[in-house]
């Protein structure tokens, strides 16, 4: 008596071989298909309208549409060219629905990459330039003699228009003098004694006699021979220029 043949499976349901087939992938079929659905969602968010709220630097709020194939830089100039501004003085802050932190991106990031709810279009602040300082104008001066000690000349550098308690410590310090005993005199001759709250273009002079009253005790032994030796020469040139224009 023969036996009747199995039956086949029903076309709906995969054989046991192709069902094991199935369950014993390799790694590398299944990171291909993994890839391809990440590819498929990409593609997906990138042709799709990507609706958002504009804040224009005014705080107007306007509504926007774009396609997510458009990078970050090109809305920036499709924004600017629209509301009139300038791209180059602006810049864009993107913030998603789930957070209020901006979004990081990257000028050509595109939008349907992000999840973008608020465009902020904002104006840039100008980058304060460095002030370099004013060069400084050099101070005037002039080379003041200074006659001290009976035969001694010393030359400072001062300036003509600072009073002279002002230049006292130059003078001191180039002839070794101490300030508690110097006075200064307008020559070694006459003795008069400047007035320290002048200057010494008030006072019309570029030449000065330094008193020092600790070695020099007698103002009147101050005198130099040098000093005496030129008002000699002065008169005398005074006395000739009489004779001649008496002749």
């Amino acid at each position: 008596r023969r036996m009747k043949a199995r039956a086949p499976p029903p076309p709906n349901q995969a054989s046991a071989a192709s069902r094991t087939h199935s369950e014993h992938k390799s790694p590398a079929e299944t990171a291909a298909i993994s890839d391809q659905n990440l590819v498929s969602m990409k593609e997906n968010m990138i042709n799709r309208s990507v609706d958002f709220t504009v804040i224009l630097p005014s705080g107007v709020e306007q509504k926007s549409t774009v396609q997510g194939s458009k990078a970050v830089m090109d809305l920036l100039v499709d924004l600017c060219s629209q509301y009139r501004l300038n791209p180059s003085q602006h810049s864009l802050e993107l913030k998603s629905s789930g957070t209020q932190q901006p979004l990081s991106y990257k000028p050509n990031t595109l939008i349907g990459a992000l999840d973008v709810q608020m465009v902020l279009l904002k104006e840039k602040v100008p980058e304060e330039k460095t002030k370099r300082p004013l060069p400084r104008v050099p101070e005037k001066s002039v080379r003041l003699v200074v006659n001290y000690l009976k035969t001694q000349k010393a030359v400072v550098r001062v300036s003509p228009e600072v009073p002279l308690h002002n230049i006292i410590p130059a003078i001191c310090e180039k002839c070794e003098v101490s300030e508690e005993h110097i006075v200064l005199l307008r020559d070694g001759i006459t003795g008069e004694e400047l007035e320290l709250t002048k200057s010494l273009e008030e006072l019309g002079i570029k030449e000065l006699y330094a008193w020092d009253r600790k070695r020099e005790p007698h103002r009147k032994a101050s005198i130099s021979n040098d000093a005496i030796e030129k008002e000699k020469t002065r008169l005398l040139g005074l006395f000739k220029a009489d004779r001649r224009s008496s002749k």
